[in-house]
């Protein structure tokens, strides 16, 4: 049995941040995150989670990206999402005065970003496209390709050094993939061959210098994984051209994420789940066989929520009822991750807010956060006394079994 770390110990992991941003750069100082005040939560992968993506609004004068974690880490989750991406620091509120041209440097030259990863999440996962002037899109050189390459495993090497023993686990991918290959939101467009094309030579470049940056390092008990995220799978399962018919059996990546709202909408539960295992079994037979994965599934729900309207109180009872369903349909189908949109609301429509979030703009929590709180509770209390009756956490199946009682009595 690993040592246990009294909760009065949990200071020594308060973030020490360093100034090394690069000249030209702010680096955004920000306060110490003060862990040793919350509950201490037990290493294990909850399943459910949410993003921390939005920087449409704040309630406190700290940086956008550290409220957001926070608010995630005090709701009870071990599990953070953010964005790297080139526009990150404008949501997140930072002030690049020089513009960092790499993945690597804009995590390194801004406090925040550090601040949230130093935080006691045990699961991280990163929208990660590029800093670069390399264009996917169009044919790569082999010079850009390198380019593309250092940048990832540069990335790659730094994150395993730094968080070398500390048990995270990191989860690199993109933003719905399918609307990287179509304008406009057009789900009726089929992308060109040559577009399919250099999104595979893109994501086989990632995989490559993630696995070769893992295979170089001698980091022990911290982790990285790559995943492409998908978005019009029922393309796909048509046989129509899309991320998951024309590019994923291409690529030798460890894990797929479906940002899930065309399987959700507008169905019954019992739909619902039987959606979502036909389009989890399908993407699955799109996968090339890898060993060394600790999941037993390697899909998951990247993404998944539901509108409500302020003028229509009945829909915020309906918006609850659906969240809860996804949640125990993601144990049902035995996923590794279901990750809720999102903590703050950025979703408005002609100046009306789409309330999807967890925390809304007026600082309230939502039935969604209580319902997060509550599970996040009861499952972290059932781990701590398996640990300690038994000397060991429970099974994969043992925690589904006590989640699908937990979300029933929610």
């Amino acid at each position: 049995m690993k040592k246990r770390i009294p909760l009065q110990l949990l200071s020594v992991f308060i973030v020490f941040l360093f100034s090394c941003g690069k000249k030209g750069s702010v680096n955004n100082t920000t306060p110490e995150v003060p862990t040793n005040t919350l509950q201490q939560l037990e290493q294990y992968n909850f399943v459910l989670g949410t993003h921390a993506i939005s920087g449409s609004y704040q309630f406190t004068s700290e940086n956008k990206l550290v409220e957001q974690a926070k608010k995630v880490r005090e709701m009870g989750s071990n599990i953070l999402k953010i964005t790297l991406g080139k526009n990150s620091a404008d949501i997140y509120g930072i002030n690049e005065v020089t513009k960092s041209t790499t993945t690597l440097a804009l995590f390194t030259n801004n406090l925040p970003y550090k601040a949230v990863c130093n935080m006691d999440f045990k699961y991280i996962f990163f929208w990660v496209h590029t800093l670069t002037n390399v264009d996917w899109k169009k044919t790569l050189t082999a010079a850009e390709e390198k380019v593309l390459y250092d940048e990832m495993f540069n990335f790659v090497s730094y994150l395993l050094t730094t968080y070398d023993n500390s048990g995270k686990t990191f989860l690199i991918g993109n933003w719905e993939g399918d609307w990287l290959l179509i304008p406009n939101y057009d789900r009726t467009v089929t992308p060109a061959p040559e577009l399919l094309a250099n999104m595979t030579k893109w994501f086989q470049i990632r995989q490559k210098a993630i696995d070769d940056a893992k295979l170089a390092s001698t980091a022990k008990n911290v982790s990285v994984y790559h995943y492409i995220e998908a978005n019009l799978v029922l393309k796909g399962m048509n046989g129509e051209p899309c991320v998951a018919e024309s590019v994923i059996p291409n690529v030798d990546i460890d894990l797929i994420s479906y940002s899930s709202y065309e399987a959700i909408k507008d169905k019954t539960a019992a739909q619902k789940k039987a959606d979502l295992q036909a389009i989890f079994t399908y993407l699955e037979s799109k996968l090339k066989p890898k060993t060394g994965l600790p999941f037993s599934r390697r899909v998951f729900i990247g993404e998944y929520g539901y509108q409500a309207n302020a003028s229509k109180p009945e829909t915020f009872q309906k918006q609850y009822d659906e969240t809860k369903e996804i949640m125990r349909i993601a144990f049902e189908l035995n996923l590794p991750f279901a990750l809720h949109w999102q903590m703050y609301n950025n979703e408005y429509e002609n100046g009306v807010s789409k309330q999807m979030s967890l925390i809304n703009e007026a600082g309230a929590k939502t039935r969604q956060y209580g319902l997060h709180n509550n599970f996040y509770k009861a499952m972290n209390t059932y781990l701590k006394d398996e640990m300690q009756k038994n000397n060991k956490y429970p099974t994969t199946e043992e925690y589904r079994t006590k989640a699908l009682q937990v979300l029933s009595s929610l």
